[in-house]
C-alpha cells in the first residue's frame, strides 16, 4: 500500500510456527499456502462483521492457492513485522497487504507482476472544512502519515521541504480519527481507500488535492521463489477469464 521497507528484528506473536515453504513443490507437498496480511486496509484486507479477513487481496491470493491445488491459510500480521521479515524468513509463503513494489524491496524479497495500479493521495474531513489543497496549501500544516509507508516515505521528501509537519500513526484508524477531529489536516493514504471509506462512512472523508505519487502493488514471495511464477500464471488466468474485473468490481468499483 502505501508501505515502505521497515526494518526490524522483532516479530509479533502473530507469527508463533513457520511456514519454512519458498517452492511450490513445498508449498504443494504441505497442502497449504500461508499468506501473510495486515487486514487493517479495506477493501484490500480487512475484517468482515463475522471477524474473518477478507477483501480483495484475499481473493487473489485464494485463486492462487487453488491453481496450486492447496488451501489457503490467512496470518494477520502487522505490516511493521510483514515486509520483509516474515517473507525472507519463511514465516509465511506468499504478502499481500497493498505492497507496493520498488526497487530497494526487490533487492530482498521477489515480486508478483503488478496486480494493482493505486495512488497516495490526501484524506481529509467531509466538507474539507480547512480547504487543504495539494500542492497549493502544505506550508505550516499537520499532515498524518502511517509509519514506514510509502506514504511516509513521499511525504519526507515532499512535504517536509514545503514546511508541512508529519504526525505519524502506528494506526491507520488513529489517523482517521484525527482527521475526523481536526486534529490533522489531512492524512496520506490510498485511493481505493477513499473510496471504500466513502461508501461505509457517508460523508465523513473525502480527497482533496492531486495524487501524491502513483504505484503499484505486488505479491510477494522469498527471493528466487518460483511461488512469484505462479502467481503470475494465476494472475494472467484471471484477467483473461474476466474474474480478475469482477474481483475488482466486487471489492473497488465504486457503483
Amino acid at each position: 500500500m502505501k508501505r515502505f521497507l521497515m526494518v526490524t528484528a522483532v516479530l509479533g506473536s502473530a507469527l508463533a510456527g513457520a511456514a519454512h515453504a519458498t517452492t511450490v513443490a513445498e508449498v504443494k507437498k504441505k497442502g497449504v499456502l500461508v499468506l501473510g496480511t495486515d487486514p487493517t486496509f479495506a477493501p484490500f484486507e480487512f475484517k468482515g462483521a463475522d471477524g474473518q479477513i477478507q477483501g480483495f487481496d484475499i481473493d487473489i491470493a485464494r485463486a492462487v492457492a487453488k491453481d496450486l491445488g492447496v488451501r489457503l491459510e490467512i496470518r494477520a500480521v502487522g505490516f511493521g513485522s510483514l515486509m520483509p521479515q516474515a517473507v525472507t524468513s519463511g514465516r509465511v509463503d506468499m504478502a499481500m497487504s497493498g505492497i507496493t513494489i520498488t526497487d530497494e524491496r526487490a533487492k530482498v524479497v521477489s515480486f508478483s507482476q503488478p496486480y494493482y495500479r493505486s495512488a497516495q493521495v490526501f484524506i481529509v474531513r467531509g466538507g474539507n472544512p480547512g480547504k487543504f489543497a495539494w500542492p497549493a496549501s502544505v506550508k505550516g500544516k499537520v499532515i498524518g502519515v502511517q509509519a514506514n509507508t510509502t506514504g511516509q516515505f513521499v511525504a519526507t521528501d515532499l512535504l517536509k521541504p514545503r514546511g508541512a509537519t508529519l504526525k505519524v500513526y502506528d494506526d491507520f484508524a488513529a489517523g482517521l480519527a484525527d482527521v475526523r477531529a481536526g486534529r490533522v489536516a489531512a492524512l496520506i493514504g490510498d485511493a481505493p481507500t477513499v473510496a471504500d471509506l466513502k461508501k461505509r462512512l457517508p460523508g465523513q472523508f473525502e480527497q482533496a488535492g492531486k495524487d501524491l505519487a502513483a504505484e503499484d502493488y505486488g505479491m510477494v514471495f522469498r527471493k528466487g521463489s518460483d511461488l512469484a511464477a505462479a502467481a503470475n500464471k494465476t494472475l494472467a488466468r484471471l484477467k483473461a477469464s474476466g474474474e480478475y474485473q469482477k474481483l475488482l468490481n466486487r471489492w473497488i468499483v465504486q457503483k
